[in-house]
């Protein structure tokens, strides 16, 4: 079928097309990464914030404007943008929004001018942008092809160009970055955003896709009956969180006030957050009354997405994971942080970090998740560690989001350099601007070696690596690689030119290592440096046998 117009309706079948070619794509998107390493995670982080998007989206399913539906649509990814391409896709998306966001129907050329717009927001979204990436993929595809749009041009033609142009654009990609060309790959997150137009262009010519979008276990309820059963009690009530858009028809949104509802909600509940966005209300309360919670919110609008759990069974489980009870304490100074591996997470808490996600590496954190933690939390200042380069942008962006704190994000690369940075930690009572100055003073010269195997043959910095060889990365920068982990180790060593000149030096043991090896390495660096000080933690973090931090 030929298109002159896009509506809401539409709009909303080319994205779900987009979205399940992209499911169907993921895996080839994960395995484009740079470094041959296992934590290829681009086509994940890019499903799960687009996926989030479509969440939102669905519950609206009787909205046939277009403005509505990518406004919508722009939302859910803003909240659930996980990794760099994540953040850069919801950008992206959210340019589109902007443009389109008062109208009914769109022409093809308010098409063209709201792809324009996405670019150009996902642009200045990036402090520093790099060529060759999905950025100019994006910009390539629609500013290279406007002198062929004229009044007679279809939506299909457009889409059409627009995926040609941009497949020609992410074939020239190594061209533009010489780690893709030494990699022999292009970039991953622009073939991500190029799966997504073909599954587009696909359901404007009659082709709809099925994607199986079942996570490992997703169907399987897991339950234990110890944890609430006949003969309990509802001694906490039900944590309660929703999302409501304010309707017309109902109230007057630019007149609701926040107050309002803080006002009804403290009469039934406590561990009340509320924040008004235009016309969009977020909850969180505990009650054992949610029935009134949700009677009163229908009084304005209607929900967008809701969750309800009871907190007996939190409490218990949390009982028997850690034998505690967290209690939330008013502080002028928080931290959150992201982690991965348990005894990462232990000793980051021990370093009195008050919420440590559980991500990194394969499991990017989402701007989505960074809120939740915030709101964990009863402080004045959040100073937030990523601790994963492709992390960063998603904490700053939930940065922007959240108005109940003042949010500090030190981009932190690694647990590291996270570690490192907590244990610069003044007194939290200090000023912020002090705390924050002593918790980034230093990074600057700061090193991570990282060591983990192959996935593929490949060249990358001139060294030829064997599937299943490790690989050690000193700084993001891959140095070495051979069949024995402790060689890799001394090479990294060997490869850092002052290291006879650092005082300390901190091993982070993942739970695929061989403590052994640790104690060698150690060994090494004291034959290499001996008044450095030398810490090793069994961080029994996955995918990377070794994590060093050197300072």
């Amino acid at each position: 079928m030929v298109y002159t117009s896009v509506d809401g309706s539409l709009f909303k079948g080319i994205v779900l097309n987009g979205y399940n070619n992209l499911i169907k794509d993921m895996v080839e998107i994960n395995n484009l990464n740079v470094f041959p390493v296992p934590d290829g995670d681009t086509g994940t982080n890019m499903k799960k914030t687009l996926e989030n998007g479509i969440n939102n989206i669905t519950f609206n399913n009787e909205e046939e404007k277009i403005g509505e539906v990518s406004n919508l649509l722009a939302k859910g990814m803003l909240l659930g943008a996980r990794g760099n391409s994540g953040v850069i896709l919801s950008q992206y998306f959210k340019g589109i929004a902007k443009y389109l966001i008062n109208k009914d129907i769109a022409s093809v050329n308010d098409m063209v001018e709201a792809f324009t717009e996405g670019y150009r927001t996902a642009y200045n979204a990036v402090v520093t942008p790099t060529e060759g990436t999905i950025l100019t993929v994006a910009r390539e595809g629609i500013e290279l092809i406007k002198n062929k749009i004229n009044e007679n041009t279809t939506f299909n033609e457009l889409l059409d160009l627009m995926y040609k142009r941009m497949e020609q654009s992410l074939e020239e990609t190594p061209e533009k970055l010489f780690v893709l060309k030494e990699a022999g790959v292009v970039d991953s997150g622009g073939a991500g955003l190029i799966s997504i137009f073909k599954g587009m262009i696909a359901y404007l010519n009659g082709e709809k896709i099925d994607a199986d979008n079942k996570d490992n276990n997703s169907n399987t309820v897991k339950f234990d009956p110890s944890l609430f059963n006949a003969d309990s009690e509802l001694t906490y009530g039900y944590c309660t969180e929703f999302i409501l858009q304010l309707l017309n028809k109902k109230c007057n949104p630019e007149e609701v006030k926040i107050d309002d509802f803080i006002g009804y909600l403290s009469t039934i509940g406590d561990s009340i957050v509320a924040i008004k966005e235009n016309d969009i209300i977020k909850i969180h309360v505990h009650t054992k009354t949610p029935s009134k919670a949700i009677e009163f919110a229908q009084k304005y609008g209607e929900f967008i997405t809701f969750k309800l759990e009871n907190m007996a069974i939190q409490n218990n489980e949390v009982n028997q994971r850690k034998g505690i009870k967290k209690v939330k304490v008013h502080k002028k100074t928080a931290y959150v942080s992201v982690a991965n591996g348990d005894g990462v997470q232990e000793t980051f808490k021990e370093l009195n970090c008050d919420e440590v996600l559980n991500g990194g590496q394969t499991m990017n954190t989402s701007c989505e998740e960074f809120i939740d933690a915030f709101k964990e939390i009863d402080a004045e200042n959040i100073i937030v560690l990523p601790n994963n380069k492709n992390i960063v942008m998603a904490a700053n962006q939930a940065k922007e989001m959240y108005k109940d704190a003042s949010v500090f994000v030190i981009p932190t690369r690694s647990i590291a350099e996270g570690y490192y940075s907590l244990s610069m930690m003044i007194d939290p009572n200090a000023d912020i601007e002090d705390q924050v100055g002593s918790m980034s003073d230093g990074l600057e010269d700061f090193i991570t070696a990282e060591v983990t195997y192959s996935i593929r043959d490949t060249v990358v910095n001139g060294l030829e690596i064997k599937k299943g060889n490790y690989i050690g990365i000193v700084n993001n920068k891959l140095v070495t690689t051979h069949t024995s982990v402790l060689e890799c180790l001394k090479d990294m060593i060997d490869s850092i030119e002052d290291f006879d000149e650092k005082s300390i030096v901190t091993i982070f043991v993942g739970q695929s290592a061989d403590g052994n090896d640790a104690i060698e390495l150690k060994k090494y660096i004291q034959s290499k440096n001996k008044y450095v000080d030398i810490g090793i933690i069994s961080g029994k973090q996955d995918v990377y046998d070794f994590i060093l931090g050197i300072c």
